[in-house]
């Protein structure tokens, strides 16, 4: 004689798929297409630029360089008050150009270098949201599938 169970199915790969829907959105919401706010904190270049008008005196560092948080990039002789000053890098990261060589003149706001944090916001952001999103669509195919 067979027997014949009857189990109540339930919706927990239905619920499942729902979460994972809305964070694999929320990922590719900040990851592909970040606020201002986000920016912010987490940007994708950073210029270095000089405080005041001067002359380059020294270049610390070449492009793809990679360099730690306030380590020294460009020392510039002001021409206003024969003082120096010593731009520092604000993160950690790689030099992503020097716009500035030995014995240039440079303006107040002039842009002297950028940088690319290292920062893995972006990545982390990318991945989740592949992740999430291959996860919710196996938990939608099991859910119809043992339904």
């Amino acid at each position: 004689m067979v027997r014949r169970y009857h189990i109540q199915g339930t919706n927990d790969f239905l619920v499942w798929a729902v979460v994972l829907l809305a964070l694999g959105l929320w990922c590719v919401k900040d990851g592909w297409f970040p606020s201002s706010a986000t920016l912010e904190k987490h940007p994708h270049a950073v210029e270095i630029k000089a405080g005041q008008p001067g002359m380059i005196k020294d270049v610390f560092v070449k492009r793809g360089e990679l360099i730690r948080a306030e380590q020294p990039i460009v020392r510039i002789t002001l021409t206003e008050t024969n003082g120096e000053q010593l731009l520092k890098a604000p993160l950690q990261g790689e030099i992503a150009g020097v716009l500035a060589e030995k014995n240039a003149t440079v303006g107040r706001d002039q842009i002297v270098a950028t940088m690319t944090p290292e920062d893995t916001f972006y990545t982390f952001n990318h991945s989740l949201a592949v992740l999430s999103l291959l996860g919710a669509l196996v938990c939608v195919v099991i859910h119809f599938m043992v339904r």
